[in-house]
């Protein structure tokens, strides 16, 4: 799902080139997942066939769907569904904690549609894409040498061609909590942890130069409560890593 596309005629004029652009943002928002037919939504592109959506629309009401909610939301904790939207919308990873907490937060307060509109109708996503392109993965694309923090999150998030986002564990808990590059690994069978350790120290020092090392156990749906309780003691979290 590396490469681009961008809706350059109007798209009742070019229904193939149009078609072409329904099936890319397919693959983008839904992770390059195979959809029944049940699943697919021919009212949405007709109105982008008729030119009443722009790409940006469309993009914005597949991932406001049941079907999108069915397979990312409905499955995964908060924090899982938060990593997807920033990969499916953005064509990028989360880059702190605070990034994800608000997600995290907006979700639990405005609601599912307004979560995912703060991707699509952001800045970001106007600079990125404007209306007319397709999101893609921006970091992949974009940075030489896989080198950077963003690369190196985007690339632990890539499934490749063949692959779908149908993992439920978290991929990036570990990288962004220590705020460190994510480790990049092989992952040929999709495994699913229920229990996280957290390791931490404290903001409490002991003694001069020391502070207090924390070990938490908690279960996936609290990851993100738990975290952002740490950090609001003025913790510092050192790795997360699934219980086997």
């Amino acid at each position: 799902m590396s490469g681009t596309i961008t809706l350059s005629a109007q798209a009742n004029t070019d229904t193939s080139h149009a078609a072409d652009v329904i099936s890319q943002v397919y693959r983008q928002v839904f992770g390059n997942r195979h959809l029944m037919e049940l699943d697919v939504q021919p009212s949405l592109e007709a109105l982008f066939m008729n030119g009443d959506l722009t790409v940006q629309g469309l993009v914005t009401t597949l991932a406001q769907s049941e079907t999108y909610r069915k397979y990312f939301l409905e499955p995964n904790s908060a924090y899982r569904f938060v990593e997807l939207n920033f990969k499916h919308l953005l064509g990028r990873a989360p880059r702190n904690q605070a990034e994800v907490m608000e997600h995290v937060s907006r979700l639990a307060d405005e609601g599912y549609e307004a979560e995912i509109a703060s991707y699509t109708y952001s800045e970001e996503y106007l600079a990125a894409f404007g209306i007319d392109q397709v999101p893609y993965p921006r970091a992949l694309a974009t940075t030489p040498g896989g080198a950077s923090i963003d690369y190196s999150r985007a690339k632990a998030m890539d499934v490749g061609t063949a692959g779908f986002d149908g993992s439920k564990k978290p991929i990036l808990l570990n990288s962004i909590g220590t705020s460190s590059a994510a480790k990049i690994l092989n992952r040929k069978s999709v495994g699913c942890s229920d229990t996280f350790t957290i390791l931490w120290t404290s903001g409490r020092q002991i003694g001069a130069n020391r502070r207090a090392s924390q070990r938490s156990v908690v279960k996936q749906t609290s990851m993100s409560m738990t975290i952002q309780g740490i950090l609001a003691r003025g913790g510092r979290i050192q790795s997360i890593q699934p219980n086997s």
